[in-house]
This record gives structure tokens, sequence and C-alpha cells, in this order.
């Protein structure tokens, strides 16, 4: 697509200019340029002038060598443990961690000071989160937080009303779930601009493609608290070029929503705030930190106005929760249960084990006892610092297309989920007593669902014990074997003495086995079919532009939502078993109790998938069913999933794989898959300086492995009394 060179300073402000920019070497696709140019240039922001691309572009210059560093930190972290020269673990106690202002605690400092606080010693090491600007109460009303993406306006005034039936606040999604194909994420930006700012207010809004009517129907005082969920770092921004290479996606995303949106936020007396996701270790948690420093410096707000929530969604961020708690503990609200990516990230934690490939993923859900684990600590530690943690999602949802009492299910499966989550958060922590979590995520705006979800995260006292007394004998023995009712139904609260507390033991190896052992369960050919069916499902829709897939669940007859982090569980999963040779652990409908995952077997798997999505639009076909999504993408969808598959190195996000070929054509994409899938980057760069290849292919496979220059360097590392080990380099 044709590129607009970013004007200078003294271009005039027109359709296809941006005002005032200062920064050469900045390219921003052309459509993007000429389309939303009042999103990218001049804003006034807290009585202060503010270019949006004079900020994107000197955050990227000064952070920039960060992000390689970082990124090539955590590839190299996953070679040495596959290589057998590092092991997850804790972080040990005389490990150096630095903040956003350059002091340097040790780990056993940071953790010392956790439990001072708790006991209210006023020691030189005691710290929480939030003590110079707290979190505004509107963050921490009890309720369901709903999240989804905002490049579809009538969805986003869906969400907005979702807030007059139980949706305290929500998580609009440039993620996982958001888009950054054409230009959606812009679209997104946009919206939520008009939102804010009141351009739809007592307004209809008629979607073209649905040809439906749309308006707000709530008052502005009982909207959701909006977040903005911003991409990993691991993520790039494909129409915003600086020197020659994609931006950090991380960082328009930051100063475009603060820029466009501070001033008409503090008009409505909320804030700005950010869910920052997949962050895995201190020196990343720094370097957020340091950005959003940098932008409340622009705007010339104090230090901790922004504020952010994390999702705790990687397990080396449950590993290393009680630092990046510490390094972010002037903004951070408290950190979300992040199941999905958490879930996968296990799986990616054992990848290396033969003994360690994950049971079925589907079988793995929120009663298993490692989850319940994660999910109390996740609390636990996060009140030690007087935080807010958050719930996790529920992914099931109505389906339109089953029977009444299947749509019944589902909601009751949301009540269930928010009710067990509630009741995880039950603690008395040294003498203490909490109720920890008051709100949990949802993936839709249904009124009946939304209001299930809300009620056990709203309930007071005794309503909350007659919830408890409404549960069926099923769901009331799945409760008690967790341990959060006893035998008579009561609740029970979690007990955690000082010395429970003491860091020798909620850091030890036996916390350790808790929090991460490997699930029990099967290894079966269904599961294998279902990994495949969920996983080219939600490629297939990808592909077609669509990163929040509402996918029919054939074992349950409900629906569930997915994003990018279902689909890597999926394929990670199907790559561990592979690659392995696990044994089948029963019969299946073409194998035997002890057969081992082959290639053989996947590939004749595969197979039957592809025949069954050539069936099955060829029954479209005879039904005259014209359906919403391109057909092409299915061969293309299978081709890809087969090269994953079969791929000796690890891709730590097949994600990434999706977005490098979500809008090649045909010749590109071959050339991106073959360089991706091929036998090393030398092999890659050869192809592209005999001219067989573009240079562009080269940066693809690059983003997929987290490969910088030679010249971008790594942060600098702090230092510490008697140079001790810095944590996380």
């Amino acid at each position: 697509m044709e590129e607009l060179q970013h004007p200078t300073r003294e271009s005039t402000f027109s359709a296809t200019h941006l005002e005032r920019s200062r920064s050469p070497g900045l390219v921003i696709r052309r459509d993007i340029a000429e389309a939303y140019h009042d999103l990218l240039g001049d804003q006034t922001v807290n009585g202060r002038w503010v270019n949006v691309a004079d900020l994107i572009v000197s955050l990227t210059r000064e952070f920039g060598p960060a992000f390689a560093g970082v990124l090539g930190a955590r590839r190299e972290f996953l070679h040495r443990v596959g290589t057998g020269k590092a092991l997850h673990r804790f972080a040990v106690s005389d490990e150096v961690v630095e903040d956003v202002d350059g002091n340097t605690w040790t780990v056993a400092e940071i953790r010392q000071g956790m439990i001072d606080r708790l006991s209210n010693k006023n020691t030189p090491w005691r710290w929480s989160l939030n003590e110079a600007i707290p979190v505004p109460s509107e963050v921490k009303k009890p309720g369901l937080q709903g999240t989804g993406p905002f490049d579809d306006l009538g969805m986003a005034m869906g969400a907005l009303n979702a807030g007059g039936y139980g949706a305290t606040s929500w998580m609009a999604d440039w993620e996982d779930a958001g888009n950054d194909k054409a230009d959606k994420l812009y679209l997104a930006w946009r919206n939520l601009k008009e939102l804010l700012g009141g351009k739809w207010d007592g307004k209809i809004y008629h979607h073209p493609g649905k040809n439906k009517d749309y308006q707000i129907t709530v008052p502005r005082k009982n909207w959701p608290v909006i977040f903005h969920r911003v991409p990993g770092i691991h993520l790039r921004n494909r129409q915003i070029a600086l020197d020659g290479a994609q931006v950090p996606a991380i960082i328009p995303a930051l100063v475009i929503h603060t820029l466009n949106n501070y001033d008409a936020q503090k008009k409505n007396g909320s804030g700005i705030y950010f869910y920052v996701p997949k962050i895995e270790t201190s020196i990343e948690a720094l370097l957020v930190a340091k950005i959003l420093k940098a932008i409340e410096e622009a705007i010339g707000v104090p230090r901790g106005t922004i504020k952010i929530e994390m999702l705790n969604e990687r397990a080396r961020y449950a590993a290393n929760q009680e630092l990046i708690m510490w390094v972010l503990r002037e903004r951070l609200a408290g950190p979300n249960v992040g199941r999905w990516d958490y879930i996968n990230s296990r799986i990616e934690m054992l990848k290396d084990q033969p003994e360690g490939v994950f049971p079925d993923p589907h079988t793995v859900g929120m009663t298993d006892p490692t989850m319940t684990d994660y999910t109390r600590r996740n609390a636990l530690l996060t009140a030690l610092v007087g935080g807010f943690p958050v719930g996790g999602m529920s992914a099931v949802m109505k389906n339109p297309k089953s029977p009444k009492e299947v749509n019944e299910r589902a909601v009751r499966s949301i009540w269930f989920d928010k009710l067990r989550e509630r009741l995880t958060g039950f603690m008395t922590i040294d003498g203490k007593p909490f109720d920890l979590y008051r709100q949990s995520w949802a993936a839709t705006t249904e009124e009946e669902y939304v209001r299930a979800g809300a009620e056990p995260l709203q309930a007071e006292g005794d309503d909350l014990v007659e919830l408890v007394g409404r549960l069926h004998d099923d769901e009331k023995m799945r409760l008690q074997a967790l341990g959060l009712l006893d035998k008579n139904g009561r609740i029970v609260r979690a007990v955690f003495s000082k010395t429970d507390l003491s860091p020798e033991k909620l850091f030890s190896v036996k916390a350790w086995d808790h929090l991460f052992r490997r699930p029990e369960g099967p290894v079966t050919e269904k599961g294998l079919r279902y990994a495949i069916y969920m996983a080219s499902e939600y490629m297939f829709q990808q592909l077609n532009g669509n990163n929040a897939a509402a996918i029919d669940d054939y074992l349950s007859g409900t629906r569930l939502m997915n994003d990018f982090a279902t689909y890597e569980i999926f394929w990670h999963w199907l790559w561990t078993a592979l690659h392995h040779g696990v044994k089948l652990t029963e019969d299946g409908e073409s194998t035997k109790k002890g057969d081992r995952v082959t290639k053989k077997l996947i590939g004749r798997l595969l197979d039957e998938r592809g025949m069954a999505v050539t069936e099955y639009f060829a029954q479209q076909d005879r039904e005259g069913v014209r359906s919403r999504f391109d057909r092409r993408f299915a061969p293309i969808t299978m081709d890809i999933l087969r090269r994953q598959l079969g791929h000796p190195r690890w891709i730590m996000y097949g994600s990434r794989v999706l977005l490098s070929v979500v809008e090649a054509g045909e010749t590109e994409r071959k050339q991106i898959l073959d360089a991706v899938f091929s036998g090393s980057r030398e092999e890659v760069a050869d192809r592209v300086k005999k001219g067989d290849w573009p240079s562009g292919i080269l940066t693809a496979y690059d983003f997929v492995g987290d490969i910088f220059s030679p010249v971008e360097k790594a942060p600098k590392k702090a230092k510490h009394k008697n140079e001790k080990k810095i944590h996380g380099a």
C-alpha cells in the first residue's frame, strides 16, 4: 500500500497532513494519515498543546532499544530453559529490582516490605500501591468488567448500555480481541473519542452493515468505567513506522488514548485507565512504568495520575508478581486473573518436558485445583500491598441455534463462575477478614447474562449466603472439593497466619509446585480433534478480520468467546503433544489407549478437519446460505496450522504469524510463511540478499521470532550496593 512520508513542522494542516509535526523519519500509512488526522495531530491536553505524532516519535526513539532488550531477553530465556541452562523459578532473594526513579531494592527487601505493610510496621522497606494518588473509587465498584473491541460503534454503545444492568467497568480491547486489519484500530479510537466526548449523547446510530439502530440509553453517571487495553510489548504497529521500523504497538495506544481523551474524561469525572497485558518480569514492567511517566510529564500531570490494571496472564508474571507490583506501585490498581493466556503460558513453561504435556485443554477449567491456587495467590499478594484484584473471563455464551435449556446452562455457567471467584477471594490474613474479588470479566453485553454474572459480585452479607443456598448439588460438590464450602455448605475462608505469610513460605518450592504443577487429566483423540477445531475456527475468522470470535462449542452446544489467547492454547498444546509423541490415555474414535501422537495421526486429523469444512460450505450452498466470511481463507488456515504444528521450533506467539499475513497478497503470504517456517534466519536473509524475496519478508521473520538488529541495545542494568544479580536480566 502507498505510504505517506510524515510532513515537517512547516506543513499546513489538511486531510492528508498532520499539523506541526517535527518528526523526520516517521511514516504513516496513507489511508490512516488521511482518514484519522484528527487523532494523530495536535491536541489540547490539560491546557497544553501536545502533538500526538511527535510524542509517539520521541517515546519510540527513547525506549525503542529497551523493547529490543526485554524481548530479546524473553527469547534467550526460553532458549536457555530449552537447553537445560536455566529454570523457571521464583526470584532469588539477593537479586536486585529497579524502579522508575532508579531506586534499587533487593527481592528480599521488597518481600519484607509487603509483610511490614500488612503488620503496620514502620520500616524503611514498607510499601504499598498508590500511596501518593489513590485509585478512584469508581474503579473499585463491585460488578462485571465487560471486554471487547470498539471498532463497531453499535457494539461500543451496547457496552456502555451494559452499565445499566451490572457492568461497572468496560475494557475496550486493542490487543487479543482488538483488530489491526485495515483501519480498525483507528476506527475504534475514533469511536471511543466520540463516545467519551459526547458526540453520540441523545443520538441514534444506524449501523449500515446490520441495518439496525443503536443508541446510548443509560445516563453517563451509570456508564461502565472505561479501561483501554493496549497491545502487549511483543506487538508492533503495522501502520506507523519510524526510521524504517514499525513502532512498538503499545506506544501509539497509550499516546492516542491519553492525548485524545484526557480532557473529556476529566470533564466526565473519570480518568485515563489502561489494562496492560502480557508482562512477565520486573524489567518489562519498568519499561511500561517509564513510558507512562514520560506521558504524564508531557501533559503536565502528577506522577500516578494515569492508573492501570494488569493481566496476571503469564506464568512468569505469577512467579514475579510481587516484583512487578513494586515497580508499578505508583499507578497499579491491581492484577486481573488472565486465565486463558495463563493456561497457554503454563503449557509453554512445561513444553520441554515430555511428562509435562498438559491434559486436553478443554478439561482444564477454573475448578482445577491449580487454577484455584493461582486465583487465590493473585488476590493474596495484591491484598498484602492494598491493591484491588480482579477476576477472570467467563467465555461461555448463549447460542441462538441451541435449545432453551442449553442457553439456560450458559447463563447458569457465568453465575456459578463468578460465585466461585467471589468465594475464592474470601480470606483471613493475619487475623483480618478480606473479601477480595468484587469484579470479574465477561465477554458479552447480553442483559440476562450480564445480570447473572454481576449478582454474586454485588451481593452483600446475607444475600451472598442466600446465593450459596441456591447452588445445585453438583455445583456445591465442586466448591467443596476446592475448599470454598464445608460439608454443610457454609462458606469457608482461606486462612493465612503470620507464619504462612513469611517470604520463606510464600516463595518456597512447595508454593511453586502448588502453583505450577501439571494439572491432572487425560490426553485423548477427542481432545486433539477439539483443539484442531477450535484453533482452525479462530484462525479462519481472524484472517477474515474478526479477532473476537464467537465459536460454536459442539461439545456443550453453547458458544465460546475466543480471541488470540484461546487460539494460542489449542495450537501450542497440539505442538507439545506431537513433538513429545505423548501417549493417549483412553480409546478414541480411531485410536487406542497407549497410541502415540504422531505426525501421521495429526496429519490425518487435519485432513479430516479440512474435509469437514469443505462439506460444511457445500451444505451452505445447498441451503442457499450466504456466509459473512471469505471461504478462500479456509485452505490458507489449514496450511498455516499444518506448518505450525510441524515446525521444529517453538513459536511464542502464533498470533504474530497471523498478523504478518492477514493483509498480504497470495505471493507475499507464501513468501512470509516459507520464511517463518524455514530452517534459519540466515537462510531467509540469503534469499532476501539474492533478491528472491523483498526485505519485508525478513522483517516478518524477525517480528515472529523477537529478533532485533545488533545496533539495538538492551536497557541499562541497575546497580545496587555490591553489584548483586539483576532480576530478569
